[in-house]
């Protein structure tokens, strides 16, 4: 057997869709052509991994400590923003009956439900023995939830995104404000923050994730799959109108603008004056602090708090902005070997203290935010608020077929840009969602 290199091999997206568009046209394919079965095992095969540039380094630290494990990695963007980039590919290896991946890294958490229905059909089944119980128990509560089609499990999450409120420490000081412990308190800051210090911010609207950053906190019904094949979107529940009528006022005093912190103006628009913001777990050294985050505060600038709560309320729900899946296919040729070879990627420590967000698996959580403590960038240590609220992520706003971050971003953002309130976009994300339930088969409730 020829031996394998330490460092995984690699091929291009865009020489995998070439070489696959060749074949298909050479063959005169169309999409009735049904997928071929999956060969009998051959172990000795490279596990072919479709990842996007930045799991890579995941990707070759895991391979380092496995030497004897053959890869052939090939990059691709993640299908980042939904642009449907897996979905081409399945479908194109679909009709010709092969090029599947072993694997797959989506940064879509919904994208597995797509990929779990008709035509695709590519998830494999992994609690049915394919990965143990012992190590399916040692995620984080409820963060594979998403990957569950009925009961099968169907894919393994990679970080999370939960939101906490992320809190500048010397501007609250020098503000004389406390740190909100609810919603309620914080849009009270944000009001007192417009009328004293106009021009700083105590969060943002305006980018595709908003709805889980504040409608899902809010245990708003507005995508809940209720029952198989069922969704309620209801624009009228008291839970979504009580926190868009809580934005819209912080929206026109300009407290809570529209802004995208992932934007390329945003630190020169605000950078030193985000006295607060809700945002995912992620945001720690994308936005904030640390060498290449967009704000790149001085050390010890900020401090993640709790997620806010709602007022009178028992239970904390934070929102979930993303988190990255890895996906089987059912196509695989060896599903032991291939299963084995996500595991690892998925919860060994080698790989995940390399991930850019908080694991999804407990274990290797541990080690990621102790990492990040010790680099002593934020003002108090991560951990004690991550640990509790990484369990708090709402599970009623539902992962769908169908992207509801791009269609809050198509269909929302423009009109808020055009000075419509929050409140009265609700009706029209519920009419896009309900449009695009239909279209996958879904009865729609609300």
């Amino acid at each position: 057997m020829k031996e394998q290199s330490s460092r995984p091999s690699r091929r291009t997206w865009a020489g995998a869709v070439a070489s696959g568009l060749a074949i298909c046209t050479a063959m005169g394919l169309g999409t009735g052509v049904s997928a071929a079965s999956p060969h009998a095992n051959a172990s000795s095969k490279p596990i072919v991994l479709w990842v996007d540039s930045a799991r890579l380094p995941m990707v070759h630290a895991w391979q380092m400590a496995n030497p004897s494990v053959k890869l052939d990695v090939v990059t691709f963007d993640g299908g980042s923003g939904g642009d449907g980039s897996i979905q081409s590919m399945v479908g194109l290896s679909n009709r010709t009956g092969h090029g599947w991946p072993d694997i797959v890294f989506s940064e879509n958490a919904n994208d597995v439900q797509s990929l779990g229905q008709a035509p695709f059909n590519f998830p494999a089944t992994l609690n049915n023995g394919l990965v143990s119980n012992a190590t399916l128990n040692n995620f984080t509560a409820g963060v594979n939830d998403p990957c569950m089609i009925g009961k099968k499990l169907e894919c393994l999450r990679n970080d999370l995104g939960f939101d906490v409120l992320w809190v500048n420490v010397p501007l609250m000081k020098q503000f004389g404000y406390t740190i909100p412990t609810t919603w309620q308190q914080w849009q009270k800051i944000g009001e007192n923050v417009a009328a004293k210090h106009p021009g700083y911010i105590i969060g943002e609207q305006g980018v595709p994730w908003d709805e889980d950053i504040y409608l899902q906190a809010a245990q708003c019904h507005l995508n809940d799959v209720v029952a198989p094949f069922v969704v309620e979107s209801n624009p009228k529940d008291p839970n979504c109108t009580n926190m868009t009528k809580l934005l819209d006022p912080l929206l026109k005093d300009g407290s809570v603008p529209i802004a995208n912190d992932f934007g390329s103006t945003f630190a020169k628009q605000y950078g030193g004056k985000v006295l607060m913001t809700v945002g995912p777990a992620y945001d720690s050294r994308a936005i904030f602090e640390g060498s290449g985050s967009a704000l790149n505060s001085p050390k010890g600038t900020y401090e993640a708090a709790a997620p806010l709560k709602w007022a009178g309320a028992k239970q904390t729900w934070t929102g979930n902005v993303g988190g990255g899946l890895w996906i089987l296919s059912s196509h695989s040729s060896q599903l032991a070997a291939a299963a084995n070879v996500m595991v690892g990627l998925a919860t060994s420590t080698t790989s995940q203290n390399l991930s850019q967000a908080y694991p999804g698996y407990a274990p290797a959580a541990k080690s990621w935010i102790a990492i990040q403590d010790k680099s002593g960038l934020f003002a108090r240590p991560l951990a004690p608020v991550f640990a509790a609220a990484a369990p708090e992520i709402w599970p009623g706003w539902s992962q769908t077929p169908w992207n509801v971050f791009s269609l809050w971003g198509q269909n929302v953002v423009p009109n808020l840009v055009s000075g419509s309130t929050v409140t009265s976009q609700l009706s029209v994300m519920a009419t896009a969602i309900a449009n695009n339930a239909r279209n996958y088969g879904y009865q729609v409730e609300g």
